[in-house]
Protein backbone atom coordinates (compact mmCIF):
# COMPACT_ATOMS: atom_id res chain seq x y z
CA UNK A 1 0.00 0.00 0.00
CA UNK A 2 1.09 3.56 -0.71
CA UNK A 3 1.84 5.54 2.16
CA UNK A 4 -0.10 9.21 2.07
CA UNK A 5 3.12 11.36 2.34
CA UNK A 6 4.27 9.47 -1.26
CA UNK A 7 0.63 9.94 -2.29
CA UNK A 8 0.41 13.28 -2.05
CA UNK A 9 4.13 13.80 -3.05
CA UNK A 10 3.11 11.71 -6.33
CA UNK A 11 -0.15 13.99 -6.83
CA UNK A 12 1.53 16.72 -6.17
CA UNK A 13 4.38 16.02 -8.46
CA UNK A 14 1.70 15.75 -11.07
CA UNK A 15 0.01 19.08 -10.71
CA UNK A 16 3.33 20.63 -11.57
CA UNK A 17 3.65 18.87 -14.40
CA UNK A 18 0.06 19.27 -15.83
CA UNK A 19 1.00 23.55 -14.76
CA UNK A 20 4.15 23.88 -16.23
CA UNK A 21 2.53 21.40 -19.66
CA UNK A 22 -0.65 24.45 -19.46
CA UNK A 23 1.89 27.50 -19.22
CA UNK A 24 4.03 26.37 -21.70
CA UNK A 25 1.30 25.76 -24.46
CA UNK A 26 0.09 28.94 -23.22
CA UNK A 27 3.46 30.46 -24.32
CA UNK A 28 3.79 29.37 -27.51
CA UNK A 29 0.33 29.86 -28.90
CA UNK A 30 0.86 33.49 -28.23
CA UNK A 31 4.37 33.72 -30.67
CA UNK A 32 2.87 30.88 -32.75
CA UNK A 33 3.83 33.37 -36.20
CA UNK A 34 6.57 35.81 -37.05
CA UNK A 35 7.62 38.65 -34.94
CA UNK A 36 6.18 41.75 -37.06
CA UNK A 37 9.16 44.65 -37.83
CA UNK A 38 11.87 42.62 -36.99
CA UNK A 39 14.99 43.31 -38.26
CA UNK A 40 16.91 40.13 -39.09
CA UNK A 41 19.78 41.89 -40.93
CA UNK A 42 22.98 42.32 -39.03
CA UNK A 43 25.83 44.55 -37.70
CA UNK A 44 29.05 42.62 -38.53
CA UNK A 45 32.77 43.13 -39.22
CA UNK A 46 35.24 40.97 -41.19
CA UNK A 47 39.31 41.08 -40.50
CA UNK A 48 41.30 40.66 -42.95
CA UNK A 49 39.28 39.46 -45.94
CA UNK A 50 39.80 39.10 -49.43
CA UNK A 51 37.17 39.56 -51.87
CA UNK A 52 37.21 38.25 -55.15
CA UNK A 53 34.86 39.38 -58.18
CA UNK A 54 34.13 37.33 -61.56
CA UNK A 55 32.94 37.82 -64.73
CA UNK A 56 30.34 36.44 -66.95
CA UNK A 57 32.85 34.05 -67.92
CA UNK A 58 34.47 32.97 -64.91
CA UNK A 59 37.53 35.29 -65.48
CA UNK A 60 38.93 37.26 -62.68
CA UNK A 61 37.71 41.20 -63.03
CA UNK A 62 38.68 42.43 -59.52
CA UNK A 63 40.24 41.94 -55.76
CA UNK A 64 39.50 43.56 -52.30
CA UNK A 65 41.68 43.27 -49.38
CA UNK A 66 41.52 44.50 -46.01
CA UNK A 67 41.93 44.18 -41.92
CA UNK A 68 38.39 45.33 -41.69
CA UNK A 69 35.78 45.22 -43.37
CA UNK A 70 32.52 46.53 -41.16
CA UNK A 71 29.05 46.92 -42.20
CA UNK A 72 26.21 48.98 -40.65
CA UNK A 73 22.97 46.78 -41.33
CA UNK A 74 20.09 49.67 -40.52
CA UNK A 75 22.27 52.04 -43.11
CA UNK A 76 23.68 49.71 -45.25
CA UNK A 77 26.94 51.12 -45.34
CA UNK A 78 30.31 49.37 -45.09
CA UNK A 79 33.70 50.88 -43.99
CA UNK A 80 36.95 49.67 -45.12
CA UNK A 81 40.34 50.00 -43.13
CA UNK A 82 43.38 50.38 -45.48
CA UNK A 83 41.68 48.76 -48.65
CA UNK A 84 43.50 47.16 -51.94
CA UNK A 85 41.75 47.04 -55.22
CA UNK A 86 42.82 45.33 -57.79
CA UNK A 87 40.53 45.81 -60.85
CA UNK A 88 41.64 43.50 -64.21
CA UNK A 89 40.37 45.01 -67.57
CA UNK A 90 41.62 44.14 -70.88
CA UNK A 91 45.22 42.76 -69.95
CA UNK A 92 45.57 46.02 -67.85
CA UNK A 93 45.81 45.64 -63.75
CA UNK A 94 44.74 48.73 -61.50
CA UNK A 95 45.77 48.65 -58.23
CA UNK A 96 44.52 51.48 -55.88
CA UNK A 97 45.21 51.70 -52.12
CA UNK A 98 43.50 54.42 -49.92
CA UNK A 99 43.81 54.66 -45.92
CA UNK A 100 40.05 54.18 -45.76
CA UNK A 101 36.85 53.29 -47.90
CA UNK A 102 33.34 53.97 -47.46
CA UNK A 103 30.65 51.59 -49.50
CA UNK A 104 27.36 53.01 -50.38
CA UNK A 105 23.91 51.09 -49.46
CA UNK A 106 24.07 50.47 -53.45
CA UNK A 107 27.31 48.66 -53.57
CA UNK A 108 27.73 50.84 -56.72
CA UNK A 109 29.65 53.58 -55.40
CA UNK A 110 32.77 53.57 -52.85
CA UNK A 111 34.29 56.90 -51.55
CA UNK A 112 38.19 56.29 -50.92
CA UNK A 113 39.39 58.26 -48.63
CA UNK A 114 42.27 59.67 -47.48
CA UNK A 115 45.74 59.24 -49.59
CA UNK A 116 45.28 57.80 -52.24
CA UNK A 117 47.32 55.69 -54.45
CA UNK A 118 46.73 54.23 -58.36
CA UNK A 119 49.19 52.03 -59.91
CA UNK A 120 47.97 50.37 -63.88
CA UNK A 121 50.43 48.22 -64.90
CA UNK A 122 49.90 46.26 -68.49
CA UNK A 123 50.89 42.98 -69.99
CA UNK A 124 51.95 45.70 -72.84
CA UNK A 125 55.55 47.07 -72.28
CA UNK A 126 55.93 51.09 -71.27
CA UNK A 127 51.55 51.03 -70.23
CA UNK A 128 52.70 51.56 -66.63
CA UNK A 129 51.16 54.72 -64.86
CA UNK A 130 50.52 56.18 -61.38
CA UNK A 131 48.37 58.08 -60.03
CA UNK A 132 47.98 59.85 -56.47
CA UNK A 133 45.30 61.89 -54.97
CA UNK A 134 43.33 62.12 -51.69
CA UNK A 135 39.38 61.36 -51.72
CA UNK A 136 38.48 59.67 -54.91
CA UNK A 137 35.22 58.11 -56.27
CA UNK A 138 35.11 54.78 -57.45
CA UNK A 139 31.81 53.76 -59.47
CA UNK A 140 32.04 49.88 -59.51
CA UNK A 141 29.90 49.09 -62.59
CA UNK A 142 30.98 51.82 -64.78
CA UNK A 143 34.75 51.31 -64.07
CA UNK A 144 35.36 55.24 -63.58
CA UNK A 145 37.05 56.72 -61.00
CA UNK A 146 36.73 60.53 -60.20
CA UNK A 147 38.00 63.38 -57.53
CA UNK A 148 38.08 67.01 -57.55
CA UNK A 149 41.49 67.30 -55.41
CA UNK A 150 45.01 67.71 -57.05
CA UNK A 151 46.26 64.53 -58.71
CA UNK A 152 49.13 63.79 -59.75
CA UNK A 153 50.22 61.16 -62.91
CA UNK A 154 53.04 60.04 -63.71
CA UNK A 155 54.50 57.69 -66.75
CA UNK A 156 57.86 56.91 -65.44
CA UNK A 157 58.78 60.16 -67.55
CA UNK A 158 56.83 62.41 -67.92
CA UNK A 159 54.53 63.92 -64.90
CA UNK A 160 50.69 65.60 -64.76
CA UNK A 161 49.19 67.86 -62.17
CA UNK A 162 45.60 69.23 -62.46
CA UNK A 163 42.93 69.87 -59.88
CA UNK A 164 39.84 67.48 -60.52
CA UNK A 165 39.48 64.42 -62.55
CA UNK A 166 38.06 61.04 -64.25
CA UNK A 167 39.65 58.28 -65.36
CA UNK A 168 37.45 55.56 -66.86
CA UNK A 169 39.45 52.57 -66.05
CA UNK A 170 38.00 50.36 -69.15
CA UNK A 171 39.01 52.35 -72.01
CA UNK A 172 41.88 54.24 -70.46
CA UNK A 173 40.32 57.43 -70.79
CA UNK A 174 41.07 60.16 -68.98
CA UNK A 175 39.79 64.18 -67.95
CA UNK A 176 41.81 66.44 -66.26
CA UNK A 177 39.31 69.43 -65.37
CA UNK A 178 41.42 72.52 -64.27
CA UNK A 179 44.89 74.19 -63.74
CA UNK A 180 46.94 71.26 -65.83
CA UNK A 181 50.37 71.19 -65.39
CA UNK A 182 52.85 68.96 -67.78
CA UNK A 183 56.18 67.91 -66.73
CA UNK A 184 57.26 66.14 -69.42
CA UNK A 185 61.66 64.80 -69.99
CA UNK A 186 63.57 65.27 -73.47
CA UNK A 187 64.58 62.54 -75.17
Amino acid sequence: MIRRKTSLGILALATLVALTYWAARMKTERVSGPIAGLDTRLDYALRDFELRFYDERGEPAARLTAPVLANQAASGIGEITRPEFDIMHRGNVWHIVAQSATIGPDREQVSLNGDVRMRRTATLPGRRLELATTDMLLEVTRRLVSGEQAVRIEDGADTLRARGFQVNLANDHFTLMDDVQLTYAAN
